[in-house]
């Protein structure tokens, strides 16, 4: 989004993390791209880390290039990496790709696409303990961790 003065700005806020992920291209790209498997794609799935979150996406940092404009399933892990469980499963449009160094690893900064309302309530979830608010049990008592 342009500002007033003609610069990008960001929409929402984001907040720095650091969570595992895995991540494939989702069904109506994978007839352009796909991962190979010499890339260590994992039945179509490849890992990733989450660098930061917010309502509008999620960066993160990935070993393979992605295509602006590619949309992908993306699952984030809890802390626990990839036995533990998925906080969030979610589809997300890829908006930008930068190599970082020689490595090669690529940060790249997605928007959310298409969620279902389930989706939408775990983002929102997220994005209150990110902010420090109480986490609601399956009871609908707050724990004060």
């Amino acid at each position: 989004m342009s500002g007033p003065n003609g610069l990008i700005v960001r929409r929402n806020a984001r907040y720095e993390v650091a969570l595992p992920a895995r991540l494939r291209v989702a069904a109506e790209h994978q007839a352009v791209v796909t991962f190979g498997a010499a890339t260590g794609a994992r039945d179509g799935w490849v890992n990733a880390d989450v660098m930061d979150f917010g309502s509008g996406g999620v960066g993160f940092m990935s070993q393979l290039f992605v295509p602006r404009g590619v949309v992908l399933d993306l699952e984030i892990m809890s802390l626990e990496g990839q036995g533990g469980d998925t906080l969030l499963a979610c589809r997300v449009k890829v908006m930008r790709v930068v190599m970082t160094d020689r490595r090669p690893a690529y940060l790249v900064g997605t928007s959310f696409a298409g969620q279902s309302p389930e989706s939408l309530k775990k983002i929102d979830d997220l994005i209150g303990l990110l902010e420090g608010e109480p986490v609601a049990t399956e009871e609908g008592e707050q724990d004060q961790e």
